[in-house]
């Protein structure tokens, strides 16, 4: 028997079918950019050096010599490089001579650090070394791979106890020192997860753990040739990088007048997860320039699939700039970024002012707009609520307040003098995108 389909009867099955294939289209669509995003991320590179550390617990005994670093720098697969110099240091019986020279970089699908010191004796003598070179590179392939090396790190004449040590030796390798604690050379601590991987290569590494006739407090650790490389794939459609911080004078000055940010907060390249960071100072006191109460600092960002954003800001408290020339109870600062699935970016600042005062210029007032500046006769330029954008990639930055001085004048400051009050800066690093 021949038998033939109704058509009225295969038209809700037809219709059930292009329903679902439909369905499936749209799906489809939906998800490809996420399935993107994941594949792609969004690369930071953060290699550091230095040459020697010391520290017991909190207590800083030698500052880090000649840091180098391009922290901070995310998503940027641009070529850069920054280096550093510094003499030795004396700090006996821990640590003598050690003149230092670091250098970090990156570039495509790559970060590296080096740190190189010669002529350095530790522990009175029982230590001590012609040349200790640290390197530390990472590298990323096309599908967010990681490798990390330490190939270049080696020792020049190293003596530890009397022993001769040249060229490299095995990762991690300890050595007892008797009634002292004991050394690890060609420390490596390796970090790799499915987003980030990190290397970092501590060529000599004093660990103090009993007492002894140094008087080397327990707990004492000295750092020789510190060199790190950390590369980030951050999974979002982009980076959100900046910070904050309450002052800084900088400029032409002279080394007593010097001052670097004080209380900075900012922004690590993997976001914080929405949680906000807050670095509080309860005053400062800058000699012949400016005192203030609390500063209060903050950065926070959130990077997801489709969405990435962030907000930094910067809080001063009882502002009084050149013996009351301007004062002010409270003057925030605050920035703010974001970046769609789309690639849609966005940036603002605004500031705020909270009783301002400008000795002779009564026009001055709280409610004053954005970018106003105002010429200090025998002084120099003020600028307030000074708003500073590129747009590419999209950046903003807001000054509270920013003194420069430009003229010769009663309060002997230096010609070239910058005074930032209350700064906080954001970008947008968007996928792929070189900075």
């Amino acid at each position: 028997m021949l038998y033939t389909k109704n058509a009225a009867s295969e038209q809700p099955a037809r219709l059930a079918r292009l329903l679902a294939i439909g369905l499936l289209l749209l799906l489809t669509i939906a998800i490809a950019p996420v399935n993107s995003l994941a594949q792609i991320g969004t690369q930071s590179y953060s290699p550091t050096a230095y040459g020697t550390y010391a520290f017991v617990g909190n207590t800083v005994l030698v500052g880090q010599t000649a840091p180098s670093s391009l922290a901070g720098m995310c998503g940027t697969s641009q070529y850069l490089t920054q280096t550093a110099t510094a003499a030795g240091v004396t700090l006996l019986p821990l640590v003598s001579g050690g003149a230092v020279n670091t250098s970090v970089s990156s570039s495509s699908e790559q970060a590296q650090a080096q740190a190189n010191i010669t002529s350095i004796n530790l522990l009175g003598g029982l230590i001590s070394a012609q040349a200790i070179t640290a390197v530390s590179t990472t590298t990323v392939d096309n599908n967010g791979n990681f490798q990390t090396s330490t190939a270049g790190s080696n020792f020049s004449n190293l003596v530890v106890l009397g022993r001769v040590y040249n060229g490299t030796v095995p990762a991690n390798t300890r050595i007892n020192l008797p009634l002292l604690g004991y050394v690890v050379l060609n420390e490596q601590i390796a970090n790799v997860t499915s987003y980030s991987s990190t290397m970092t290569v501590n060529m000599v590494h004093v660990y103090v753990t009993v007492g002894n006739l140094l008087g080397l407090q327990l707990g004492t650790q000295v750092i020789v040739s510190n060199a790190s490389s950390t590369i980030y794939n951050v999974f979002a459609p982009g980076i959100i990088s900046g910070g904050s911080y309450g002052t800084q004078v900088a400029g032409t000055v002279l080394a007593s007048l010097a001052s670097s940010p004080t209380a900075p907060e900012a922004l690590p390249c993997n976001g914080t997860g929405g949680s906000v960071l807050t670095n509080s100072q309860v005053g400062v006191n800058l000699p012949s320039i400016l005192t203030s109460g609390t500063l209060t600092d903050t950065a926070e960002s959130n990077l997801t699939f489709t969405n990435s954003s962030g907000e930094n800001t910067s809080t001063i408290q009882a502002l009084n700039l050149l013996s009351g020339l301007v004062t002010a109870s409270v003057m925030r600062a605050q920035v703010d970024a974001s970046i769609d699935q789309y690639g849609n970016a966005y940036v603002s600042g605004e500031d705020s002012y909270l009783g301002i005062s400008v000795a002779g210029h009564p026009e001055i007032t709280d409610s004053i707009p954005q970018n106003t500046s105002v010429p200090l006769a025998g002084l120099g330029t003020l600028y307030l609520k000074r708003i500073l954008y590129n747009g590419f990639p999209p950046s903003i930055e807001v000054r509270s307040l920013e003194l420069v001085v430009n003229q010769t004048n009663i309060f002997g400051l230096p010609v070239g003098l910058d005074v930032i009050v209350g700064d906080a800066y954001i970008s947008v690093i968007p996928q792929n995108i070189p900075m």
